[in-house]
Formats: C-alpha cells, structure tokens, sequence
C-alpha cells in the first residue's frame, strides 16, 4: 500500500508511528511536512531514516509538492486537519484517486467559532477528505457535528513512542524502585499550558509543605521567566525525544495544567512510563487516561489552590499507593501505541479499499 503523509511540523511522536508504519511488509510512505518550529526544534536526524520526504516552506511549493505526489501515486493520503492551504488545495485534486484520510485533534466544546465551522463542514471540510480519523471521543464529536458519518470516522491518530516509556515503568518494576519523589512538566512554556497558575500553584505547595517534591520543567517559550530562579523548579528547556525518557525516570508525577489544550501526547508517554498524572479537566486526554483517585487527578483548569492540594496529596502518598497508581497509568498506556495506530490506519484503508466501510 502507498501512503502519503502530509503533515505540519515533524515530532518525536510522529516519528514513532512513521516508523512504524514504514516497517510494515508492502508499506511504501511519503511524508510532506512543514518546517520545524522554533519552540519545539526537534534534532533533523530523528528523521533521515526517511528516504521519500519532501519538506515545504510556503504556498509556494504547491507544484513541488503536487509532482511528488503524482510521481508517488498513492492509494492512501493522510493529512493534518484542514487549517493548511497548501493541503486543501492538494485533497481536493486528490477527490476520488485514492482515500483521503484528515486527522482532527480539536475537542468539541460548543464554542461559537465550532458551531459555525459545523455548519460550514459540509461545504468546506468534507470535500477535502473522505474520512476522520481521530484520537478520542472529544474529537468524534467534533467529526460527526462536521458531517462525517459514523462509518468514516477511524479512532486512535494519536500515540506517542511508547517502547521507550514503557520501558521506564518495567524496569522500575524489575528492580523493585519506588516512584521518584519528583513532579515534571513537559510542553511549551506559554499561557494556553497554564504555566502562570503552575507556577503560583507550585510556590504555594513549596510553602506549605516541610520535604516538598521538585518540579522538573521540560519546554521553551515566553513564559519561562514565570519560572526560573523559583525555589524547588528546574527548568531544562527543551528535551529531544530521545532524552526526555530519562527524565521522567527521575520523576512520579506529570503535572498539566492546561488551560487549552485539544489531546496532548504527554499524558500517553508518562502513563506508559507508569507515572501518576495530574492533569486540567480541558486537557483532551484526560476522559481515555486519566482516571481519579485510579491512576492520577483531574482539576479546573486556572484553579491555582486546587492543583497546589493535589500536589500535597499526591506526596505524602505512600510507596504502595503510588505503584497501585502507576501500574493503572501503564494500564490505561496501552490504547494508544505505534503499532496499534499502524495496524488502525492499515485495516481501514483496506476495508475502505473494498467497499467495506
């Protein structure tokens, strides 16, 4: 099967399932992709395993990017939401070639904006893609509303690179090693991550309490003079995929305290490193991962004092309560891995092939 990725900028996490996909017998792949972003720049080697990939910069590539795709004639194209004109314009020349497959990410929250993008679906979203795919229930909303049937619209888009954390959790268990006596934030240091209620949350905590936990903070941005030179945090800018697995073995608990925020692929990777998750109530993970008092917390998003109580609670927990909590995080993990999300776009595209959806 040929399969075309379009994508924006290229992540730790994509590269995992690219690489899965990649590996599997008869799979051919081509991957377009916008330029790195400055605020999350991602080591270029990660992805020179590549051999088909052609990387854009503007508007202005349209004719490069629609002859790669005509040399690659392929059977399967899948793209990143529909905010990209470059992509609009390539989908709809793509009509009834082959499947064409649009990811969405956003939560359905009943915004005036989202209401009127429903009404609109119909006329602008659905005649660039012939199905969804999404990665949780949040965003099969959204779809339906859009006008996707329920047939066409394919879970599991998302996963991060779960070998690498899973085997985090394993060895702790292997070795017998207690949760580390650490929280940690992983993300981009601006307003919609709740970094300001973050970091007033976590002073309070400080304060208050006689062996506090550090707070190991992984990102860059705008916003990170919130937080440096702050008694207990340690701000590491940002981390390589390759790296940020040995930092969450350094630590118990993932603090998110998003304001905004549509799934966010942290919460995948800490829980299958068997981590205890604290996370907002508008993070888009949280209804498939995180579950209260089971693996982690859920608190209202902007609520400064709630997430510094959850913090205390969660370090004075036992040893014995935070493995019970950590064994449910890896748990809850395993919905969501490279393989199963190869194997989903695999089985789809297929029956779709085949007239079966």
């Amino acid at each position: 099967m040929r399969v075309a990725v379009l994508w924006t900028s290229l992540s730790g996490y994509m590269n995992a399932c690219l690489k899965e996909l990649a590996s599997r017998p008869g799979v051919d792949l081509f991957v377009g992709h916008s330029r790195i972003f400055s605020d999350a720049p991602y080591d270029e080697e990660l992805f020179g395993w590549m051999t088909n990939r052609l990387m854009w910069k503007d508007e202005g590539d349209f004719e490069r990017l629609k002859a790669a795709l005509t040399k690659f004639d392929p059977e399967v194209v899948v793209v990143a939401g529909w905010h990209v004109p470059l992509y609009r314009r390539i989908m709809k020349l793509l009509d009834g070639r082959c499947l064409r497959l649009m990811t969405m990410d956003n939560r359905w929250t009943g915004s005036l904006r989202q209401r009127i993008g429903a009404s609109v679906g119909p006329l602008h979203v659905l005649p660039m893609a012939d199905a969804a795919w999404v990665p949780g229930h949040h965003q099969f909303n959204f779809a339906r509303r859009i006008g996707f049937p329920v047939q066409r619209i394919l879970h599991g888009s998302l996963s991060c690179e779960h070998g690498a954390f899973s085997a985090i959790y394993e060895e702790r268990v292997r070795s017998g090693s207690p949760l580390p006596k650490a929280f940690i934030f992983v993300g981009r240091l601006v307003e919609s991550k709740g970094i300001e209620p973050m970091a007033l949350a976590y002073e309070k905590y400080h304060a208050a309490t006689a062996d506090p936990w550090p707070l190991i903070v992984c990102g860059l941005g705008p916003m990170e003079s919130v937080l440096v030179d702050k008694p207990g945090i340690e701000v590491k800018g940002f981390v390589q995929p390759s790296d940020l697995p040995m930092l969450m073995r350094n630590a118990g608990c993932l603090i998110l305290p998003s304001i905004s925020e549509p799934w966010a692929l942290v919460v995948n990777e800490a829980t299958a490193a068997g981590l205890v998750v604290v996370a907002t109530d508008q993070v888009g993970a949280v209804p498939h991962l995180v579950q209260a008092w089971h693996n982690g917390f859920i608190v209202k998003s902007g609520d400064a004092e709630g997430l510094a109580d959850i913090m205390s609670k969660v370090s004075v927990m036992s040893s014995s309560r935070l493995d019970g909590m950590s064994r449910a995080s890896h748990q809850l993990s395993r919905q969501f891995t490279p393989a199963r999300w190869a194997d989903s776009l695999l089985n789809f595209a297929g029956d779709f092939k085949f007239g079966h959806t």
